[in-house]
C-alpha cells in the first residue's frame, strides 16, 4: 500500500475514531427531524417554556439589546431582551421579558425532568453586539449561558471538535452523537436575524471572538447550495466552523444537499400542515419550526420518519 495512504488512513483515525452505535440506539442528533417551535416564547403561542417543552424540544428566543426601540432603555448588565419584534417592550413575552429569566425557566425545567431529550435551543440576534464597553458581547452571551447551565449539560462546538483541526472536518468524518447518548443535554445555536445587515456578520464576530471556546453554534441564513459551501459574512477561517444552517421556507430545498454533509438545519415559516411538514422531514430537514408546535400527530409522523 502506499505509504503516504497508510499515514493519512492512520491521521484520520487518531483525530477521528467513529462512536460505537449500540443496538436499539441507532438515532444519530443529526438524522432526528422534528417538530420546533417559533416565537413560543410569545404569550399568543405559548402561556410558558414550559409549557412549550411537553410538546417539543427545540425553543426559539429571539433577542434585543433595546427595551423599545434602538438607543432607548437597555437590559442591565449581560442580559437581553425577549421579544419579536423592535416596538415590543419586552416585559410579557418570556418570564419577564428577559434572556436570563428564560434560560432560568428552561433550567428549572431541565432539573425537574432530568433524563429529557436533548434540547436545541436557538437564539435568534435582533441586534448588533455592544461596544467593548458593554456587558452584551459574543463572551458575555456565553458567560450568561455557563452561569445558570452546569458545563457537563452543554454539548458545545468544542464536544464535536473532538481533536479535528474544525467542526466541518469533524462532523464529515464521524457520527454525531445518538439522541440516547445526549439525554440531559442541551445544544445552543445562534442565527442572525439583524435589522441592517443581516448577512451573518453577527455570527463571524461571535466566532472571531469565542473561537474554539464557544458554548453555542452558529446558523448562517443561506439562499442558494453555494453558500452551503461558503455562507456570506463569514470569514474563510470561520466558515470552517459551520455545521448548522438556518432556512426560509422557500429555500428548504437546499436541506437535503445539507444533511448529505452530516450538517444540521432549521426552515421556519412554512405551512403548518401535516404534508408540508412530512414533505419537510423527507426532504431531511432537522428543524421545522411552527407557531403551532402542539400539532401532535404531525411530531409523531416526523419522528417514525427519522433516519430514512
Amino acid at each position: 500500500m502506499n505509504i503516504f495512504l497508510v499515514v493519512f488512513l492512520l491521521l484520520a483515525f487518531i483525530c477521528c475514531v467513529p462512536k460505537k452505535v449500540k443496538a436499539g440506539d441507532t438515532l444519530l442528533y443529526n438524522n432526528k427531524y422534528s417538530v420546533a417551535c417559533h416565537n413560543c416564547y410569545q404569550k399568543k403561542y405559548s402561556s410558558s417554556l414550559e409549557e412549550a417543552l411537553a410538546y417539543t424540544s427545540t425553543l426559539e428566543l429571539d433577542i434585543w439589546d433595546s427595551q423599545y426601540f434602538v438607543g432607548k432603555k437597555k437590559c442591565s448588565g449581560n442580559d437581553w431582551f425577549v421579544k419579536h419584534s423592535l416596538f415590543q417592550k419586552g416585559n410579557k413575552n418570556c418570564a419577564g421579558g428577559s434572556l436570563s429569566k428564560c434560560l432560568l425557566e428552561i433550567e428549572q425545567w431541565t432539573r425537574k425532568n432530568p433524563e429529557h431529550e436533548v434540547l436545541t435551543i436557538y437564539i435568534d440576534k435582533k441586534e448588533d453586539w455592544g461596544s467593548e464597553k458593554s456587558q452584551r458581547r459574543p463572551q458575555d452571551l456565553d458567560n450568561l449561558i455557563a452561569s445558570i447551565f452546569p458545563s457537563d449539560k452543554i454539548h458545545s462546538p468544542k464536544e464535536v471538535l473532538q481533536e479535528n483541526d474544525n467542526l466541518r472536518n469533524s462532523v464529515q468524518g464521524c457520527n454525531w452523537p445518538s439522541t440516547d447518548e445526549l439525554k440531559g443535554k442541551i445544544v445552543f445555536v445562534i442565527t442572525d436575524a439583524t435589522i441592517l445587515t443581516r448577512k451573518n456578520r453577527v455570527l463571524n464576530k461571535y466566532l472571531d471572538r469565542q473561537q474554539n471556546n464557544s458554548l453555542c453554534f452558529v446558523a448562517p441564513r443561506i439562499k442558494k447550495k453555494s453558500e452551503i459551501i461558503k455562507p456570506r459574512g463569514l470569514s474563510d477561517e470561520n466558515i470552517s466552523n459551520v455545521i448548522f444552517y438556518n432556512l426560509g421556507y422557500k429555500h428548504s430545498g437546499l436541506s437535503s444537499a445539507i444533511s448529505s454533509s452530516n450538517y444540521i438545519n432549521r426552515v421556519y415559516n412554512s405551512p403548518e400542515t401535516l404534508a408540508s411538514i412530512n414533505a419537510l422531514a423527507d426532504r431531511k430537514v432537522n428543524f421545522i419550526a411552527l407557531h403551532n408546535y402542539k400539532l401532535r400527530g404531525c411530531q409523531t409522523a416526523v419522528t417514525e420518519g427519522a433516519g430514512k
